[in-house]
């Protein structure tokens, strides 16, 4: 039972999604995919999936009720993403957590694992009484020309509200610098962005989305910045972190545990900026120094793949 068949649910360009499947092709294993949650029946065995709430339900409890009716007996791992934390607002926190501590408690008791990205989500769990495991996102090596042009700062991946847009705008505000945000906005937050731009205009600085990139388009834009940042308001895990150093790049980040736990494991990879300081960005920003990039940290999907298959194999 070493190897189970992969569940992957969530449209396509996801990141969650995007996870799930990568993690399928290098384990070279059985795929049942689908854009929608849905009833079918599952093959016998060992089941894994990708899972964060909203792909799965209407809510937390119905995605894990759906989620755990539909696998039934069977052994059950699960990789969990957008982990609830504090930060998220106290509501949709208190809804949230045990949707999520049920989960990974049946995927222990149904023989099967439950896995963070990191010791900070594991945390969650730990604290809670439920013993997951991690196995860190991968540093996905990418070739990206280092040709930054002066005065540009950037925010990588998907955008919508919490990834410190506005805290970057506000904090430069009246300055040269150009933000460039690389990435397509987040579906149902096309107003937010339209007042995003509007309010780094308000703030007589220049501002563009990219929208969507290709693989090579993003790795031809992320050279083109001077200065990466990752101003996230509430880190778990983040792959857009992990882009970055994939390019080899120094990034500002957000000073979260989760940013200080990179640091410890990779240190002298980016500078942690205090999200409370005002003018935090704006100092960290004209401080930053980057003569060339460095050769990656090495964590490819191989070695993530890897640490699942050990997993699979001792626990199931």
């Amino acid at each position: 039972m070493s190897q189970p068949t992969h569940l992957v649910v969530g449209p396509d360009g996801h990141g969650v999604t995007e996870y799930a499947l990568a993690l399928a092709a290098v384990a070279d294993a059985p795929v049942i995919r689908e854009e929608e949650f849905s009833s079918a029946p599952l093959p016998a065995g060992f089941i894994h999936t990708t899972f964060t709430d909203h792909l799965f339900g209407p809510s937390p409890d119905e995605a894990v009720d759906a989620l755990l009716t539909r696998v039934s007996a069977r052994a059950l791992s699960v990789s969990f993403h957008d982990i609830p934390q504090p930060e998220e607002g106290e509501e949709r926190f208190a809804r949230r957590t045990p949707a999520y501590l049920r989960l990974a408690q049946a995927c222990l008791d149904s023989g099967g694992v439950a896995v963070t990205n990191s010791d900070h989500e594991a945390h969650f769990f730990r604290s809670r009484g439920v013993d997951v495991s991690v196995v860190r996102l991968p540093i996905p090596r990418n070739d990206s020309s280092f040709a930054p042009e002066p005065g540009t700062v950037g925010v990588l991946g998907f955008l919508y509200p919490g990834k410190g847009h506005e805290d970057l705008i506000d904090d430069l505000a009246g300055t040269d610098y150009r933000l460039r945000f690389l990435g397509s906005v987040s579906s149902g937050h096309e107003d937010w962005a339209d007042g995003l731009l509007q309010r780094a205009k308000s703030a007589g600085l220049d501002a563009e989305i990219t929208g969507w990139l290709t693989n090579d388009e993003l790795a031809a834009e992320m050279g083109r910045i001077a200065v990466p940042v990752c101003a996230h308001k509430h880190f778990s895990a983040s792959g857009s972190l992990m882009t970055w150093l994939g390019a080899g790049r120094h990034v500002l980040a957000t000073d979260s545990d989760y940013t200080r736990e990179i640091d410890a494991w990779l240190p002298g990879r980016i500078t942690r900026v205090a999200p409370a300081a005002t003018g935090g960005w704006r100092a960290a920003v004209d401080a930053f120094s980057e003569p060339g990039p460095a050769d990656p940290p090495s964590w490819t999907w191989d070695d993530v793949t890897a640490q699942w298959q050990t997993l699979w194999e001792t626990r199931a």
